[in-house]
């Protein structure tokens, strides 16, 4: 089974938007929200590690700043490649447009009729 990188999506081929072809601005705003639900996870993570029950309490001050480093700390993970998370998500969803798009294509559809003409 192949698998569809974002990076590999040419919306310049020839037909290929009539079969399924997703424009560079619907390619940018899924990559972009998948990117910042990833930073939504691993903020959620990164929370979910503080509250553990052998972490240390802390005042009401130190959990404000705790939680102000865990977002700028979340945001460049996520700058910086991510979990993968959000490239694995943008993927699923681009190939879900572009195999939608070929289900409703007449130009992809099998005619039987030529195929029992032979």
């Amino acid at each position: 089974m192949s698998t569809l990188s974002v990076g590999a999506l040419n919306t310049t081929t020839p037909g290929l938007k009539a079969l399924g072809g997703i424009d560079a601005t619907t390619t940018q705003k899924i990559q972009k929200n998948a990117q910042e639900f990833e930073g939504i996870l691993v903020r959620q993570m990164l929370r979910e590690l503080r509250e553990s029950p052998f972490a240390p309490q802390a005042d009401s001050m130190s959990k404000a700043y705790q939680e102000s480093a865990d977002d700028q700390l979340a945001k460049h993970i996520v700058q910086a490649g991510g979990l993968g998370f959000g490239k694995s998500m943008a993927d699923l969803m681009l190939r879900q447009i572009q195999q939608s798009a070929l289900i409703g294509s007449s130009a992809a559809a099998v005619n039987p009729s030529a195929a029992a003409v032979k």
